[in-house]
């Protein structure tokens, strides 16, 4: 582990310590730097999921170890980002969710057989959507829209050799479970 990360996380163990969860989450997740990303390359990657999807680039964030230096996973806790990981990032959009929650809906009662469903439904329940649970059905051409957009940035090169994913989840104005 270098000195950067190594620094960030004894800062982050300290304050587990010492902050409320939201400042937590605050203050490492949501606002300041991106680890493995320039300040430039960031706010790119930013714009560029933004402006695909319709969003604001504040309502998209990277996540995971790529924004940290290092996991909080429990499988995998303050192990390091290295060149086998992939930058995650979340859209938070209410919006966003909202529709694809509807277009779920509507599929699940009239489209075919979903065999991803059960597992949809528990992400779904816990305000996150993952696309590559979503039908793989031209009647729902939303994962291929998507599927599409992160294969192609990262097939781009502009944000590193990584793979980028993303996530879709619900804005949660009332935080009271962090």
């Amino acid at each position: 582990m270098n000195n950067d990360v190594e620094e960030r996380l004894n800062r982050f163990k300290e304050d587990l310590n010492n902050l409320p969860s939201l400042q937590i989450v605050r203050k490492h997740i949501i606002f300041g730097e991106c680890c493995i990303l320039s300040q430039e390359v960031y706010f790119d990657l930013r714009s560029d999921v933004a402006d695909h999807f319709g969003l604001h680039p504040n309502e998209v964030l990277v996540v995971g170890s790529a924004k940290l230096g290092f996991s909080v996973s429990p499988k995998k806790r303050y192990f390091p980002f290295g060149d086998k990981s992939d930058i995650d990032v979340a859209l938070v959009s209410t919006v966003l969710f909202d529709k694809i929650w509807e277009d779920v809906f509507h599929y699940r009662y009239e489209g075919p057989y979903w065999p991803e469903y059960k597992v949809f439904v528990k992400y779904l329940f816990r305000g996150w959507i993952r696309p590559e649970m979503l039908p793989k059905s031209s009647n729902f051409p939303f994962r291929k829209k998507w599927q599409d957009f992160f294969r192609s940035i990262t097939r781009s090169g502009r944000y590193g050799d990584y793979h980028i994913k993303g996530g879709l989840y619900q804005y949660l104005r009332q935080l009271s479970w962090v």
